[in-house]
């Protein structure tokens, strides 16, 4: 095997040394801890909680309104409405980053909250089809991009350093959503209806807004220019091109499973109250999986903990979960739990790879650009896995998905080949 060059050992040092390291000509100190941080960081969070936290549970809304107010239409049509929500909320979050640099926190946080909340309200009332696709999809997907995207760019004022815990940490907020609202849900729904059901989330959700704005708030001052954070031109580096087609992989797995978990759950013959709480098993370990594999992956290298965690999920996927995961509960949960700490990771380290790839500069074109593409993932996952779904077996999707995985795999390793020159080593921090 042919050793790195100077010259590749060189920009390898140079490109982590830009992305461990402020800018040289950057004069103000990231405070990266104290009262004011952590209070950010917590107003962060409770934003999270109600509007990822919502979507990373809904399969639990999903399969109710396709066996109640939607029963004459598909999984995969049903699926099309969760899908546009979620696509939305990536792919329009990046366009909100400029917003946020021009006018800072406050005033976008007070609409996205304000339109989420309206969302809520008119969903609780929806009975046709298109009547979830204009307030759940195209309503809450809209405000749901500018409350998570401003509730993690804002930690970028007042953390640097730690800015990976400090983004693990605001994301458990939307794990601790995914955990607890399906378990708030199954209670709800058999005690008053929908329409009540979804009313009270929505209350839930002003709370946690409303204290949210109180905490958040922004440091830095605001930028009169700002730069496009998507540009195609950023797909020559072979790097970014592998990290992704991974990144796609991952989202596409991610948010299928999350949508389609309850519905797998039904069409495997399992009890009613299984589609709950595995969505609450599922949250939860990717709660932890968000915040210890960051910690661990300081210590050996951030691409090598995100190629291990893949590594562990395709096997338990393949060897436990497409062969045994349908015949009974507990196997099921014990599948959804370690599924969930892998995937809980790859939300974590992908980014932080990302900034890996590039100088501190162009980490939020790369970052853009890739996250652009992976909206496409989240896109297509539920409606094409509904339609496996309906079509085959609860197995068949697993396979799918654990197909889909493998690529992503292969493709994180191929990432870390193009960051080495070509050259593998695979006793390297990276």
């Amino acid at each position: 095997m042919r050793q790195p060059t100077h010259e590749t050992e060189h920009e390898l040092t140079e490109l982590n040394s830009a992305s461990e390291n402020p800018d040289a000509g950057v004069s103000l100190a990231f405070p990266d801890g104290g009262k004011e941080a952590w209070t950010c960081l917590l107003g962060s969070a409770l934003m999270m909680f109600p509007s990822f936290g919502f979507q990373t549970a809904i399969g639990s809304v999903q399969d109710y309104i396709n066996t109640h107010q939607l029963a004459d239409y598909t999984v995969r049509d049903v699926g099309w409405i969760t899908a546009i929500l979620v696509f939305l909320t990536l792919f329009l979050g990046v366009q909100v980053g400029p917003l946020f640099d021009r006018y800072g926190p406050r005033m976008l946080l007070i609409c996205g909250s304000l339109a989420s909340v309206i969302s809520y309200f008119l969903l609780a009332e929806c009975t046709k089809y298109w009547h979830f696709m204009l307030c759940l999809s195209i309503l809450g997907g809209v405000s749901s991009a500018v409350v998570t995207t401003v509730s993690i760019a804002v930690l970028s004022h007042w953390f640097y350093r730690r800015r990976a815990l400090a983004s693990g940490l605001c994301m458990s907020g939307s794990s601790a959503g995914g955990a607890i609202i399906p378990l708030l849900l199954r209670t709800l729904f058999k005690e008053y209806g929908w329409t009540w059901s979804i009313r009270i989330i929505a209350f839930m959700a002003l709370g946690c807004y409303a204290v949210g704005i109180l905490l958040v708030k922004g440091r830095l001052p605001v930028v009169s220019e700002t730069k496009a954070l998507v540009d195609l031109r950023a797909f020559k580096s072979p790097r970014l091109c592998f990290l992704a087609v991974a990144v796609f992989a991952f989202e596409f797995i991610i948010f299928g499973c999350a949508a389609l978990l309850p519905t797998y759950v039904r069409y495997s013959g399992l009890d009613l109250d299984v589609q709950f709480y595995s969505l609450t098993v599922l949250n939860s370990m990717s709660l932890v999986g968000r915040v210890l594999p960051g910690v661990a992956a300081d210590q050996i290298g951030r691409f090598n903990i995100l190629l291990t965690l893949a590594c562990l999920t395709l096997v338990i996927m393949g060897s436990v979960w497409i062969p045994f995961g349908s015949r009974d509960a507990a196997t099921l949960y014990a599948v959804v739990a370690i599924f969930g700490f892998g995937s809980g990771g790859w939300v974590s380290l992908a980014p932080v790879c990302a900034g890996q790839l590039c100088r501190t500069e162009e980490y939020g074109r790369f970052y853009g650009t890739i996250y652009s593409v992976a909206a496409f993932g989240v896109l297509l996952t539920v409606p094409v896995g509904g339609e496996l779904l309906q079509s085959t077996t609860p197995q068949a999707l697993v396979g799918f998905y654990a197909a889909v995985l493998f690529i992503g795999l292969v493709c994180v390793g191929m990432s870390r080949w193009a960051l080495l020159g070509w050259n593998w080593k695979w006793k390297v921090k990276v």
